[in-house]
């Protein structure tokens, strides 16, 4: 049975303003780049045939630095999904997390963020397309931290 790695992303320029970035497309930091880095060196030996990442350039810059490292002769395929994004914020996307400390509750409760029937059905949809991939070895999913969560909850079978 194939194996499935989920990493996050390295720090962004947003992460290290404490922003809530969400769905806001924000490149990383040098130290994101160095912990991609470092997150590859744990992954060399993992067998890994094809990594997904979420189509935002902090998770797909993650993802590129992971390949290069675990990848030397270009051989695994790096696929670019949409479905893994962020969750979207809402109104507080862009803004500080320091002054409202709820994130992912907050946007889904004030109704101005994606709601939980979308990432009920984003998440679904991923767990699907883990389990067609017919790579041959493991698979890693590069991603974010609140839908990454998102995703374990309905692969668990917690709902709503």
């Amino acid at each position: 049975m194939k194996k499935v790695y989920f990493v996050r992303h390295g720090q962004s320029i947003n992460n290290a303003q404490k922003i809530y970035t969400g769905t806001i497309d924000a490149p990383l930091t040098e130290l994101g780049r160095e912990q991609a880095r470092a997150t590859a060196e744990k992954l060399k030996d993992k067998n890994i045939t094809t990594i997904i990442s979420s189509d935002l350039i902090r998770a797909y810059d993650t993802a590129l630095e992971i390949k290069n490292i675990i990848d030397p002769d270009n051989n695994i395929q790096l696929e670019k999904d949409s479905t893994l994004k962020e969750v979207f914020f809402g109104d507080i996307e862009g803004k500080s997390y320091l002054k409202n400390t709820k994130g992912m509750v907050y946007a889904i409760e004030s109704g101005t963020g994606e709601s939980t029937d979308s990432l009920y059905n984003r998440a679904s949809e991923v767990l699907n397309l883990l389990k067609k991939n017919q790579t041959e070895g493991n698979l890693l999913v590069v991603g974010h931290g609140s839908f990454t969560s998102v995703i374990f909850a309905v692969y668990e079978g917690k709902t709503q």
